[in-house]
């Protein structure tokens, strides 16, 4: 498998800190069949769950959202999906910071014989980002 980075939208989604909200969020998006690259979620310090989606398809979530009175918040981060090599992410992010571009994110994970990332950016490094690693 050789990856290749490409530009990704994501949204961010606040839910309300009860149990069984996550689970009912997965649900309506399988039956609305918006398929994800990435999810994940944590508490901010409002105590208030913030999940990051990342969508096959961002207009079909945008849809959905704006169907159902749902609050996103949109951004864009770098995906890469890759086989998985020892040093790969050093050697990377030894590259962004020769380049001067200051990664304000980052969500990797390895899975077998593969390795997945997202990479963020200041907005106005990500065209930088972006060159320097396509």
């Amino acid at each position: 498998m050789k990856g290749r980075w490409q530009r990704v939208t994501y949204f961010n989604v606040s839910l309300a800190n009860r149990p069984g909200e996550l689970a009912r969020f997965a649900d309506q998006l399988h039956a609305e069949g918006i398929d994800l690259l990435g999810l994940w979620g944590f508490a901010t310090e409002e105590d208030e769950p913030e999940l990051c989606c990342v969508p096959r398809v961002p207009g079909a979530l945008r849809a959905w959202a704006n169907t159902v009175g749902l609050p996103l918040r949109e951004g864009q981060a770098l995906y890469l999906h890759d086989e998985n090599r020892p040093g790969m992410l050093v050697e990377t992010l030894d590259r962004v910071a020769a380049a001067g571009i200051n990664i304000i994110a980052v969500e990797c994970v390895a899975a077998g014989e593969g390795f997945g990332w997202f990479l963020w950016a200041e907005p106005g490094d990500m065209e930088d980002l972006e060159e320097m690693l396509l």
